[in-house]
């Protein structure tokens, strides 16, 4: 017998599996560096670290950065035995060198722990892969320990991760005369991305980013580096260690790292989404555009009436069949996240006179994250660039997005004749953009 809820679950599940294995095989063989929030390893529902190492298992190459600064922020409150600058800034001298190791290599070894023993039976790498130097300090005149990163093993480093196996950098390293040096983990992961010419950095946290920005930036919750940087200065009053993270971010993408990424990963199962979903759930800093606005292709058939189809059962598009996207495909518009085609809408011309702007619809997964902007956006500026006098459309549930893009309300006679001829116009609102010439 037909069971209704086990075919639900089933087709729910299909669908997951079809929208990762594409992110899986995208990213097999790339590099990631993963800084990974010690906080982490004291939350017990958190299974991000298994999650790692089941990506690693898969064949993402990953390097990884252990930040061990809440953990010492953790011990320096129970004895107050490390110095911190105003900002939040440890400062250590060399008498503590001694008990940030001890809290540094018992921390690895639970994280190593943890992913040797998870279902996918990883076992990361560790070793001197850094080398440090001393980090002039504008905050302190005192002789402290803090450091930075002078020269990284990058052909060691590769040679493992060629066969499959992660590696493990330390926060801190020696520098010249075998001097130990303190380094800032965003520093560490930073300078690993870019040397390694990571693919991604992804800053694995204990909490979200609550990020204050841009209205666009907080539906998409992608950023460039510019509007980082623009963020950082509105808001100097934001946490230390919060602008120093989301710095780092930008910083990356400046320099040639494709993407950066914040995770959540206190939340069951979002590195995963965020990985190997096109919506994902945290914040991301690009240079690149990853949301896009393209003409549709004949392999985009499928998609374009997937997405169709919910607005059509809700009356709020014409229903269009294969053979019409088929023969009209010139007429379509897709918005993508990467490949992934998640919103579309129809360029119809009325002769000289006007264009219509139909048929926009989004993904439900993707909606209120101003796709169908962007879409209306690409179909004005296509229509402007044909010389059209003005871009019409015929909305029963769109209207904001329509409006928030420069339309008027107005009214059938408006129209071009022949749409005004074979239309009702009694459920559906009419918007007018006027277009100059």
């Amino acid at each position: 017998m037909h069971n209704p809820a086990s075919a639900s679950v089933s087709s729910e599940f299909a669908h997951h599996l079809r929208t990762a294995l594409p992110y899986l095989e995208r990213f097999r063989k790339s590099l990631v560096v993963v800084l990974v929030d010690g906080a982490l390893l004291d939350v017990p529902e958190s299974r991000a670290l298994d999650d790692l190492a089941l990506l690693s298992l898969s064949g993402l190459r990953m390097l990884i950065v252990l930040d061990c600064g809440s953990l010492v922020q953790a011990e320096h409150e129970n004895s107050g035995t490390f110095n911190f600058s105003e900002a939040g800034q440890l400062l250590p001298e060399p008498e503590q060198l001694p008990q940030l190791e001890r809290i540094c290599a018992h921390a690895q070894s639970r994280l190593m722990t943890r992913m040797a023993t998870s279902g996918a039976s990883v076992l990361p790498v560790t070793g001197p892969f850094v080398q440090a130097e001393r980090l002039a300090l504008e905050t302190s005149s005192a002789e402290t320990c803090n450091g930075k990163v002078r020269e990284l093993e990058t052909e060691r480093i590769a040679a493992i991760l060629q066969t499959g196996v992660p590696v493990l950098l330390s926060t801190l390293a020696h520098g010249e005369k075998g001097r130990l040096w303190w380094l800032e983990a965003e520093g560490v992961a930073l300078e690993a991305a870019v040397r390694m010419r990571a693919q991604k950095l992804l800053l694995l946290q204990s909490t979200g980013l609550p990020w204050q920005g841009e209205a666009s930036a907080q539906e998409t919750k992608a950023l460039t580096a510019n509007e980082v940087r623009r963020g950082l200065a509105a808001h100097p009053d934001w946490p230390a260690l919060q602008q120093h993270r989301v710095l780092a971010m930008a910083q990356a993408c400046e320099r040639g790292v494709e993407r950066a990424q914040w995770v959540d990963g206190a939340q069951d199962g979002a590195l995963l989404q965020e990985l190997l979903t096109s919506e994902g759930v945290g914040w991301m800093v690009t240079d690149r555009d990853y949301q896009r606005v393209r003409p549709a292709r004949l392999s985009d058939v499928a998609e374009i009436l997937r997405i169709l189809q919910p607005a059509f059962q809700q009356a709020a598009v014409v229903q269009r069949s294969s053979e019409y996207v088929q023969q009209h495909i010139e007429r379509f518009l897709v918005g993508c996240v990467d490949d992934e085609v998640v919103g579309c809408c129809e360029l119809v011309e009325y002769g000289s006179e006007a264009v219509e702007l139909a048929g926009l619809a989004v993904d439900e997964a993707h909606r209120n994250r101003g796709f169908g902007r962007l879409l209306v956006e690409a179909g004005v500026a296509q229509a402007t660039t044909q010389g059209r006098p003005c871009v019409f459309a015929l909305t029963t549930g769109s209207a904001h997005v329509f409006q928030q893009c420069g339309f008027q309300a107005g009214t059938p006679e408006q129209l071009p004749e022949t749409k005004r001829r074979d239309y009702d116009f009694q459920e559906s609102g009419v918007f007018v953009r006027s277009l100059g010439r």
